[in-house]
């Protein structure tokens, strides 16, 4: 007879104490210029695309936009408060290291899109177990390209318990 293990306990996400939720739609910003000429550079909750995103979407609250991670705070008058997990794309993470950096946001269509499997932060193992090889003699790995001078990715805005 097997014995069981005991289950684990599900992490709990939380921003300012309250709840993190991952989005399961793409949402649609379009950022105008109005956007533009109002948004804060280095700021990710006064940025162009923070200032679309509480316009258009509804009940969302707050909307923090990182370059990494989009957080939006969502509830309507009802309901508990909660926040939404969201990957930044391409796209958008270009205009905000452009802008961030001095530059002009453009103005246009941007997507947030929910995060894969692999990159919710559950704590449990993803994929298969690693291969003791070193890969190929003579052959390094190259260190990914870290931004400088633009404001977090957004991965260590929420804690867990």
């Amino acid at each position: 007879m097997r014995k069981s293990r005991p289950q684990r306990k599900e992490r709990i996400y939380t921003i300012e104490g309250l709840p993190v939720r991952n989005l399961k739609h793409k949402i649609r910003l379009t950022i105008s210029d109005e956007d533009c000429k109002k948004g804060n550079k280095k700021v990710p909750n006064a940025c162009a695309a923070a200032l679309a995103a509480t316009r258009q979407i509804p009940h969302c609250h707050e909307a923090r936009i990182h370059i990494g991670r989009v957080f939006l705070k969502m509830g309507n008058g009802n309901k508990k408060l909660y926040w939404l997990r969201g990957k930044t794309t391409g796209a958008l993470r270009t205009e905000i290291a452009t802008f961030d950096r001095g530059g002009t946001f453009e103005p246009g269509i941007y997507d947030i899109n929910p995060l894969s499997p692999t990159e919710l932060p559950t704590g449990k193992q993803r994929g298969a177990t690693p291969k003791l090889g070193h890969g190929r003699p003579g052959k390094h790995r190259r260190s990914p390209k870290v931004l400088s001078d633009v404001r977090g990715g957004g991965r260590l805005e929420y804690k867990h318990k």
